[in-house]
């Protein structure tokens, strides 16, 4: 295999360990150790570490690796700011009626909360033309999946709000969409210390 070829595949099984939640919030990422249950050499590994880093999937620091980021409240209610600003962004103009039976049944296909939240959502970003909107979209979203589970425990109406938005996307209610994303956006704002909390280990100090 090429070594371009075997960065990537390093690469998107390290990004789907990353998205499962594998790792902890604070999780020191060393290529060496990674390398042997990814059956490739440190360089590939780091090299993947690298472009996580710039898709800010992983922190880099200097002098100290790669870390899994560890999100204050801020970071996370800044995180949803951003992706709701950008769902409400991608559903401003015309819009394409969903009329494809798997389009349909690809919105309903996951129970897990994590996984509707994610197809929703990508959803809407394939059905905008500008790309780097769809890219800043996607990003997000990724960014945010490590906190999904926690927020579905501590927001029991959660389902139930996704619920409503995936009805409005299938029936092309645009205008009633927009507004239930943002409010579900600034739910989420107001949750973002207590899904913080929830994700931070017992033994780690409060971070600003």
């Amino acid at each position: 295999m090429s070594p371009g070829a075997t960065m990537e595949r390093v690469y998107l099984a390290l990004k789907a360990r990353i998205l499962a939640g594998e790792f902890t919030p604070g999780t020191r990422l060393d290529p060496a150790q990674l390398s042997r249950s990814l059956a490739a050499s440190a360089t590939p590994v780091r090299d993947a570490l690298n472009r996580l880093s710039g898709e800010r999937m992983v922190e880099s620091w200097h002098q100290d690796g790669f870390r899994q980021p560890q999100l204050a409240e801020g970071d996370i209610a800044d995180l949803h700011g951003w992706l709701g600003t950008l769902l409400s962004l991608a559903l401003k103009g015309p819009r394409p009626r969903p009329e494809s039976p798997d389009v349909l049944l690809e919105l309903a296909a996951h129970d897990r909360y994590p996984d509707a939240v994610d197809r929703l959502f990508r959803t809407i970003a394939i059905g905008t033309a500008n790309r780097e909107l769809q890219y800043s979209i996607v990003n997000a979203i990724e960014r945010s999946a490590v906190f999904r589970e926690a927020e579905a425990k501590i927001d029991e109406r959660a389902e139930e709000a996704l619920a409503a938005m995936a009805d409005d996307y299938r029936f092309g209610r645009w205008s009633a969409l927009r507004s239930k994303i943002t409010r579900f956006h600034r739910q989420r704002v107001r949750l973002a210390g207590r899904v913080a909390a929830h994700l931070r280990p017992r033994s780690q100090p409060f971070r600003q």
